[in-house]
């Protein structure tokens, strides 16, 4: 009886000559073949590090904090629920529906409605000694090079240059739309990515940020966010009440016209008929007496309810108490120079070490070759 012969099986195992061992020595020879290369990277980085940091103009943030009214509406009892829901992460407000929440504050201060208002608002610039519009004031800043940064060339009798036409999609404004150019879309974008508005749930207050080149106009500009997000939040609080005051001045106007002409035919009728008795004449005489007191109380009811109108207003109107004004900032806020300069340091160094283990493995697949 034959026994069949075994095949030996294949080898899953690689051969030691296609094995690569690392070996801390060939760690320590790499090293020092890339001393060269890292030391000309990190030089570079550096170099590239120190120009890239100050040409970067300083940031100065300038900050706002208040604390807006609490809703009225809310009983105490549900506002100390919100406040222990408001620990969990819960928002359990009980608010009025003409009120608008202040987690909604930041979307205000990012809308474009805002960001054009204050392009137009003037601002004084320490760095340029002149007082000019916000939209310039972001135009000058953007156009100067880092190579002007570096030596301060904020010259203020830098001429603006003339704005190119602008194309309107639709000129004649047939869709009723809000309709901006291409250069005022990028201004208003810079603008908001400056200012950061916060609402802290828990507390309820509200913070506004606002970053830019120039201390005063960094302050200027929190200013003139916390005066705008005022005037929205009082306008949309007080908008129907303000509607009702002025349809009833209307009504109290046309009121007073009706009373008075009533009250001159009233006496005019004594005065012509004041010697007759007659039952007719008595008829007409009670008759305008009516039509008098008529219109006297339509105008006294008109007249109080313009009265409540006006004092609605003022019981409608928000609150917002300052806690921190905005202030001059005397020290930047950035940039990280340092901070910059070590990351470009490291980032040369990777390079360097990137170079030399190009060029290793390109010299060995070279020879293979």
């Amino acid at each position: 009886m034959s026994i069949p012969t075994q095949k030996p099986p294949a080898s899953s195992e690689m051969d030691d000559d296609d094995l690569i061992q690392i070996r801390p020595g060939d760690i320590l020879k790499f090293m020092q073949r890339s001393l060269r290369a890292v030391l000309v990277f990190a030089v570079l980085g550096v170099l590239a590090g120190i120009y890239y940091a100050f040409s970067k103009p300083d940031d100065y943030k300038s900050e706002v904090t208040v604390m807006p009214e609490a809703s009225a509406g809310s009983s105490p009892g549900m506002s100390n629920l919100g406040s222990l829901a408001g620990l969990a992460g819960l928002n359990v407000d009980n608010t009025a529906s003409d009120v608008i929440r202040p987690d909604l504050y930041p979307d205000v201060l990012q809308s474009i409605p805002f960001a054009l208002q204050l392009l137009n608002q003037p601002v004084y610039s320490k760095n340029y000694k002149t007082v000019l519009p916000l939209q310039t004031y972001l135009k000058r800043q953007s156009r100067e090079t880092a190579f002007q940064r570096l030596i301060g060339n904020t010259d203020p009798t830098t001429t603006e240059p003339k704005s190119a036409p602008v194309n309107l999609l639709d000129p004649k404004n047939y869709s009723k739309a809000l309709q901006i150019s291409p250069e005022q879309e990028g201004l208003a974008t810079m603008l908001t990515s400056r200012i950061t508005t916060t609402y802290e749930r828990r507390t309820g207050i509200v913070t506004i940020e606002a970053i830019m080149a120039d201390p005063v106009v960094a302050a200027t500009v929190a200013r003139l966010s916390l005066e705008y997000l005022t005037n929205y939040i009082t306008s949309y609080r007080t908008q129907k009440v303000r509607n009702q005051e002025r349809f009833l001045i209307q009504q109290v106007e046309q009121a007073r016209r009706r009373y008075q002409a009533a009250e001159y035919e009233l006496e005019s009728y004594r005065d012509r008929n004041r010697s007759l008795y007659s039952g007719l004449a008595r008829i007409s005489e009670q008759r305008l007496q009516a039509e008098f007191l008529l219109a006297q109380n339509v105008y006294n009811d008109l007249s109080r309810q313009l009265e409540q109108a006006k004092i609605r207003v003022q019981e409608e109107t928000p609150v917002f108490k300052m806690l921190e004004p905005p202030r001059v900032p005397l020290r930047a806020n950035g940039p990280r120079r340092t901070l910059i300069i070590f990351a470009a340091l490291a980032a040369g160094v990777v390079a360097g070490l990137g170079w030399t283990l190009m060029r290793t493995v390109w010299g060995r697949i070279r020879r293979q070759a």
